[in-house]
């Protein structure tokens, strides 16, 4: 048996469905510093990172996942979920906000 044989087909743990890191992990990793005095307040902003992106509708949330986490720019993103690009745009400006302010509070305290 090769040591490919070896790997498992699962993704990692910490890796979603798709095998791609969570939208949440992705906006935290970008706030925390490497040090690991850190760690205790990464659940602190993990709880309201989740809580910013459960404040988004289903249609925010999918514009933020696709152009975000799958890296697809407005155009195609607008393709792929049938509206114009406009609407993408007034989308994703209402998503940061909603996601902008409980971060802002977060980071002032």
């Amino acid at each position: 048996m090769s040591r490919f044989d070896r790997i498992s087909q699962d993704p990692p743990a910490g890796l979603g469905p798709t095998g791609r890191v969570p939208l949440d992990e992705r906006f935290i990793s970008l706030l925390l510093p490497d040090s690991p005095l850190d760690l205790v307040e990464s659940q602190e902003l993990r709880q309201v990172v989740t809580g910013a992106l459960e404040r988004l509708n289903p249609r925010e949330l999918e514009v933020v996942k696709l152009r975000y986490q799958e890296k697809r720019s407005p155009g195609a993103v607008a393709a792929l979920l049938r509206l114009s690009r406009q609407e993408v745009r007034d989308l994703e400006g209402g998503a940061l906000e909603k996601l902008r302010e409980p971060l802002v509070e977060y980071l002032e305290l």
